[in-house]
């Protein structure tokens, strides 16, 4: 069965300052309930938030070193928020298990298909 990457980006733009530790709570168990509703149906693989620390950038370099940054750099637009791994009949099917995720109240699900590169799924 195809296993699809939902990459989950938040909008840095919005303004969450109205919300209160109860709406966050509340958030947080909608993101859960989604999470263990996919679980039950034998479909999540698996599912991170990211941690709210940087990370890191690699940009390649010349004669192949490469540099590394701190990042994701809140300047974007986007930023990505957390992960899931779920398998899925097709990409269509992939979509339609994204309707009602309470990611899409505060951003984008990106969703892509993995290739094994003709090698067994793992």
């Amino acid at each position: 069965m195809p296993k699809f990457l939902l990459i989950l980006r938040g909008d840095t733009q919005a303004d969450y300052s109205q919300f209160t530790p109860e709406d966050f709570a509340r958030i947080l168990g909608e993101y859960a309930a989604w999470g263990e509703r996919m679980a039950k149906e034998g479909r999540l693989e698996m599912g991170h938030k990211l941690t709210d620390e940087g990370g890191r950038v690699i940009w390649p370099k010349a004669k192949g070193k490469v540099e590394v940054k701190d990042g994701p750099y809140v300047e974007t637009k986007e930023v990505v928020g957390g992960v899931y791994l779920l398998q899925a009949d097709s990409y269509d099917h992939a979509v339609r298990l994204c309707d009602g995720h309470p990611n899409l109240q505060f951003g984008s699900i990106e969703v892509r298909e993995l290739d094994f590169l003709g090698g067994p799924e793992r």
